[in-house]
């Protein structure tokens, strides 16, 4: 069966029969949460060391044809390169480190591939791995684990130069391998109003990953973050976890960059609470020249990330002048030192010469000081990438 996005209901490839996710809970054994009731990531982080190999593999046995299927171990699902069955592997999932909340797609990837085809089509420059009508085939939904971190700064300091922040609800990356930061927090945000209660049924026909960054590291970096935001309402002396600003002509920022690495005191952050989610996301991921460019679209939203376009490339038309070049000079060498007796052995110095050439051309090329040119769309300029700021909200004392 597959996750239907339009009908928010499986439905069997088979059959055609769908199903609520209810009744896939009530008779199939599905299990809703594995967690003891008191719960909680963050006291969670105070005993529990959670290291994780980005590189191991895992190998599985497909449950419907027996094929051989090997995936990264932060792998969620998978698919079988055989039959093209949708495993979940369910132990990413179960126990303690089962997400709390799933966020299922609204938007589907026909809705990126439009856009991204409208979008393309005002390049006419752009490079033919950009316009290919396949191109929008490489669309790719994932489901992106998230930590969804609030807290309170600055309880307990009685400064009235100070006010309290709260941080409600940031969005922490838990995994960067398959959407960097800079994609992620330009698709935000999401409505978190419309997350239900994780179910393994949502996530067949899509690849999904556990977190790779625990919660203990996802907090300590926000917390640094939020620590900058604090300190910096006042430049004056003040002495922080031992560490004492020295001179009042040393600026704010420039301390608070000595301060990275020590965490907040606990009297400083209070109220904390972070829960785990998946999130939608539709990748597109094209690789021109050696480089990879990203589209991506909030599956929740519609929400479109668009990625610099560059020119059709100089570097072939200077590659193949190099070349002509390096020939013109051989064959001026050869004209000059030939005679008729040498004509029938040149076919073989003749074709060592020319593959000798084309690799001679691209190291030149390699050499030469050219830069990429892009196009400047004024989409991409307008993108704003939220940070911690956003979900920022001050309160005096």
């Amino acid at each position: 069966m597959k996750y239907s996005i339009k009908n928010e209901m499986l439905s069997c490839r088979f059959c055609c029969n769908t199903y609520d996710l209810e009744y896939i809970r009530s008779h199939f054994n599905e299990v809703t949460d594995e967690k003891l009731s008191d719960f909680d990531w963050v006291d969670r982080t105070k005993y529990v060391w959670e290291p994780y190999d980005q590189d191991y593999l895992e190998e599985f046995r497909c449950p419907s044809c027996g094929g051989k299927i090997v995936t990264k171990a932060f792998y969620g699902t998978a698919k079988c390169p055989f039959c093209k069955h949708d495993v979940i592997i369910s132990s990413d999932f179960d126990g303690d480190i089962r997400p709390d909340k799933v966020i299922p797609f609204k938007i589907t990837s026909g809705e990126l591939a439009e856009k991204y085809t409208e979008y393309i089509k005002q390049f006419r420059k752009a490079p033919n791995e950009f316009t290919d009508k396949d191109v929008v085939k490489g669309i790719v939904g994932f489901y992106i684990p998230v930590w969804r971190y609030s807290c309170l700064c600055g309880e307990g300091n009685s400064d009235p130069a100070y006010k309290q922040l709260w941080v409600r609800d940031y969005p922490i990356l838990a995994n960067d391998t398959d959407i960097s930061k800079e994609v992620f927090y330009t698709l935000l945000p999401y409505e978190y109003s419309e997350a239900m209660e994780f179910t393994d049924s949502c996530l067949t026909g899509f690849y999904a990953s556990r977190y790779i960054i625990g919660a203990e590291n996802a907090m300590k970096t926000a917390d640094f973050e939020i620590k900058k935001i604090y300190y910096s309402q006042k430049k004056v002396k003040y002495k922080y976890n031992s560490v004492e600003k020295p001179d009042e002509n040393i600026s704010t920022e420039k301390f608070i960059d000595k301060l990275e690495g020590i965490k907040l005191d606990t009297e400083n952050t209070s109220y904390r609470k972070l829960s785990y989610y998946l999130m939608p996301v539709w990748l597109l991921n094209i690789i021109c020249d050696g480089e990879k460019f990203t589209f991506a679209m909030n599956g929740q939203t519609g929400q479109m990330r668009v990625d610099k376009i560059p020119k059709k490339s100089r570097f072939k038309f200077c590659y193949w002048l190099i070349f002509l070049i390096i020939q013109l000079l051989i064959a001026f060498f050869i004209a000059i030192n030939l005679t008729n007796d040498m004509i029938p052995t040149l076919v073989v110095p003749v074709s060592f010469w020319i593959f000798l050439s084309y690799y001679a051309a691209k190291g030149i090329l390699n050499m030469l000081p050219l830069k990429k040119a892009y196009f400047k769309p004024k989409q991409f300029v307008r993108q704003k990438i939220r940070s911690v700021k956003d979900y920022i909200e001050w309160e005096h004392w």
